[in-house]
């Protein structure tokens, strides 16, 4: 029993700063010189949750929605130049608002599994063709918000520095001073970024403003509390139309000894090689048939003879899209790996509205679409009911060119493959990019049909293609019509 209670000590016992060294101190100097290093070992796990909030208040769309957020960070190695981190980022669903005294409660959830790098200055990179970057419309499927990109010096109250992020504006730091979170002594510093429009308001342009405050631990080197505020405006406005909260704060910080640590260790990465080995087959998934079977079968033997951690889910992810991908279902392009989306929009919600290519040099809203029904139609090129499916859309393009619109969105960007697909099957209705919009329309698999009425609220969501599909699509569609 000794040696028991004395690993439950262990595991239970706030993490030390780590033995190997860092540059800098790893307490504030007195002078009032801070290090925004990070300082964490190998082993190590910090859990954060929060809540994150969307709500738009504009002309044209109306919504609040409302999700519980867990991050995890664990320090798979730290080698003598930085950190090697696996991000476990969970956004379930709790409550959306769509219009007076309407309330939905949908059942979606986002896991997103990643691996970083962390270098001493707290820059966080990896090695995938993952991105990493903020969305500035909807929820983050990936945060790694808890680190900080410092100048790598000492910082003192008023210190600002300018970091490049590529395809936006720079990001503006700044060092406000100490404040106390849960009686932790923190830095507090403020990050700001905006576009061009925000100060000078456009016809066309729509503008937005990014605000990340966060509270650094300096014993860690990493936040014990963070808040994003993301607003938006439509063209030439001034006031705010859509705008989102993320808060968390940190609740625990962990070292793993032996055994423990390993076991997360070794099911993070068994995640990530389920993950990499499944990625090239779900994108034509008829032709690996027999490989899709074998990994499952390899899957299913890891989820029975291995303990479970709070990285399982990563595994969970991976089986349900080989499932679906020997079902025929061809998985889209990946925004980010390991994320998985359950659930179905909620029939009623206000559709979100977006923007997306025509895959030439013009962009389509959809609300330039309110005011008569809106078909989307998710698909993957290369999939073999890919034709079948888009034969279906033309058809109801044609015989629903006045009363309907249809929308084909596909989860590819490959422009040659889409353009040469269209031009063969002599399709008319737009076809899109429809990658970015996986989340708010959660979009695990394709194809998905959704179903949008005259004023823009969701009515019918269809995943897979079956043979009672299109009857059911149509009699939808034809019931929406009728009521316009």
């Amino acid at each position: 029993m000794v040696p028991t209670f004395w690993l439950l000590g262990l595991v239970l016992a706030p993490a030390q700063a780590p033995s190997r060294p860092y540059p800098g101190p790893s307490a504030p100097a007195l002078r009032g010189d801070w290090s925004l290093t990070p300082q964490l070992a190998r082993g190590q796990e910090l859990l954060y949750r929060g809540t994150f909030t969307e709500e738009a208040k504009g002309a044209r769309v109306q919504f609040h929605r409302d999700y519980r957020f867990e991050a995890r960070y664990f320090v798979l190695d730290a080698p003598p130049r930085g950190l090697e981190v696996a991000v476990l980022t969970t956004l379930k669903s709790r409550l959306t608002k769509v219009g007076p005294g309407v309330q939905i409660n949908p059942t979606s959830t986002s896991v997103r599994l990643e691996r970083v790098l962390v270098d001493l200055r707290g820059k966080v990179t990896t090695d995938t063709l993952a991105s990493l970057a903020i969305p500035l419309e909807g929820a983050p499927t990936i945060e790694c918000g808890a680190f900080v990109e410092s100048p790598g010096k000492l910082v003192s109250p008023g210190r600002t520095w300018d970091r490049p992020e590529q395809g936006r504006p720079p990001i503006g730091w700044h060092v406000v001073g100490r404040e106390v979170v849960f009686g932790t002594s923190c830095i507090k510093v403020v990050a700001t970024q905006q576009s061009p429009e925000w100060d000078r308001p456009r016809a066309g342009v729509g503008a937005w403003r990014r605000t990340d405050t966060i509270w650094m631990a300096p014993r860690l080197g990493v936040a014990q509390r963070v808040e994003r505020v993301i607003e938006q405006r439509e063209p030439a406005r001034t006031e705010t139309s859509q705008r989102s909260v993320l808060h968390y704060d940190l609740e625990s910080s962990l070292q793993y000894p032996g055994a423990l640590s390993e076991d997360r260790r070794q099911e993070i990465n068994q995640a990530l090689a389920f993950r990499d080995g499944a990625a090239p087959m779900l994108t034509a998934p008829a032709k690996y048939s027999r490989q899709l079977a074998v990994l499952k079968a390899k899957i299913e033997f890891h989820l029975q003879n291995q303990p479970p951690t709070p990285y399982r889910e990563g595994v969970f992810h991976v089986k349900r899209q080989v499932e679906a991908g020997l079902r025929g279902e061809a998985a889209p392009a990946p925004m980010g790996p390991s994320m998985h989306l359950s659930g179905a929009l909620a029939i009623g919600e206000k559709a979100p509205d977006f923007a997306a290519s025509d895959f030439a040099s013009s962009t389509v809203r959809l609300s330039h679409y309110v005011g008569k029904p809106v078909v989307l139609v998710f698909y993957s090129p290369t999939s073999v009911t890919a034709p079948e499916l888009l034969g279906f859309a033309q058809g109801l393009s044609t015989t629903f060119a006045r009363h309907a619109t249809i929308l084909g969105l596909s989860v590819s960007d490959d422009s040659k493959v889409v353009l040469d697909q269209r031009a063969a099957l002599k399709l008319t209705f737009p076809l899109l990019f429809g990658g970015g919009l996986r989340i708010n329309y959660a979009v695990e698999t394709t194809p998905k049909i959704v179903v949008i009425d005259a004023t823009g609220a969701v009515r019918g969501a269809y995943v897979g293609w079956g043979r009672e599909t299109p009857t059911e699509v149509l009699a939808e569609l034809r019931h929406w019509i009728g009521a316009h």
